[in-house]
């Protein structure tokens, strides 16, 4: 299946990742003035990237391509609660000014992400129109 590929679990996977981190920020930011919340953190690029650096550059038939896009897709995405950073008389530690940057700069990668699945599905269709002439 041609939105199967394992270009598109990947880009899939990052898209997850930057979602759950997306979901976390904006509960941070919903809780700056709860006291004792704790900020969560969102980590999944270094799974991500084991699994994709274990796959570069081998020869791989069919069946080592389907346990390929299934290793990514298990890749594990690590919801945690921040209990290192410094925390304000009230036991809260979310950094309002901290979280407003991680919101900017996951919405970037998120807009890349989609952007780059959408011009992935471009090509393809681009390519099998272009076929048919």
């Amino acid at each position: 299946m041609i939105g199967d590929s394992l270009t598109a679990a990947i880009l899939q996977k990052a898209l997850d990742g930057t979602w759950q981190r997306q979901k976390a920020i904006s509960n941070n930011i919903a809780n700056y003035e709860t006291p004792g919340y704790k900020a969560m953190n969102v980590s999944f690029e270094d799974s991500l990237d084991r699994e994709v650096n274990r796959l570069r550059g081998k020869a791989m038939n069919a069946e080592e391509i389907s346990k390929g896009k299934e290793s990514i897709r298990n890749a594990d995405i690590s919801v945690a609660s921040d209990y290192a950073t410094l925390e304000r008389a009230d036991g809260n530690n979310v950094n309002m000014e901290l979280e407003n940057i991680e919101m900017a700069k996951t919405q970037i990668q998120y807009q890349y992400l989609t952007r780059s699945m959408s011009d992935m599905f471009s090509r393809l269709r681009y390519a099998i129109s272009e076929g048919k002439k």
